[in-house]
């Protein structure tokens, strides 16, 4: 089990070294990693004990055929092997989806066709519509947006009083309750809870890669 991660919100321009430290997180860091990096509106990190665990962030380098105004990216999403399957993934989406909404821009995320664990979650969720597919380099990838529930949901959740939130990760499925209306929530402590509705018979599964 892990415990006290700590999750840091920053829509800071990235020192190198901070930018150093992300690279050795991801499996690739092309030009176009670095393309969203060098356009970040928002970058959320996960430590343990100063260790750097996962990270996602929000950029506007938009090259996906969108059709939606004022759009933002939720990109570039990883998290170490050993921490994943603990909610880790879903609540950095949350933080990033609430960044978005409350920045009055449309959220948008971009889910290549062979991942059907990611766009499958996507397709099930109400925060979430498909807005079209389109082929880059041969494959075949979706575009969700947020959806009016998703700033429905973001009006309904507390607003932080600080950037920097610790949070004890749940044990996979021991401390994770479903409320009545199919609301998927991490337990938090000196932090509100960010649940990710989903429709009737969802299981609640932790986002896949995006």
């Amino acid at each position: 089990m892990f415990e006290n991660l700590n999750f840091s919100l920053s829509p800071l321009r990235l020192q190198p070294e901070q930018r150093e430290e992300l690279a050795r997180l991801y499996p690739e860091t092309d030009q176009r990693w670095h393309q969203k990096f060098d356009r970040l509106r928002l970058l959320v990190t996960v430590r343990e004990r100063g260790s750097l665990v996962a990270a996602g962030l929000v950029h506007d380098s938009i090259v996906a055929p969108t059709d939606s105004m004022n759009a933002v990216e939720l990109g570039c999403m990883a998290v170490r092997p050993e921490y994943r399957r603990l909610g880790i993934r879903q609540h950095v989406t949350s933080l990033r989806l609430e960044h978005a909404v409350r920045s009055r821009k449309t959220a948008i995320v971009v889910i290549d066709a062979r991942n059907p664990a990611s766009w499958a979650y996507y397709e099930r969720s109400e925060l979430w519509e498909r807005e079209r597919s389109f082929e880059h380099l041969g494959n075949l990838k979706f575009i969700y947006r947020a959806t009016e529930a998703a700033f429905m949901w973001v009006e309904n959740l507390p607003q932080a009083s600080e950037d920097r939130l610790t949070i004890i990760t749940p044990v996979p499925t021991a401390q994770q309750a479903v409320d009545s209306i199919g609301t998927l929530a991490l337990s938090a402590v000196g932090a509100p809870v960010f649940g990710m509705p989903l429709r009737s018979g969802d299981q609640g599964s932790v986002l896949p890669m995006i």
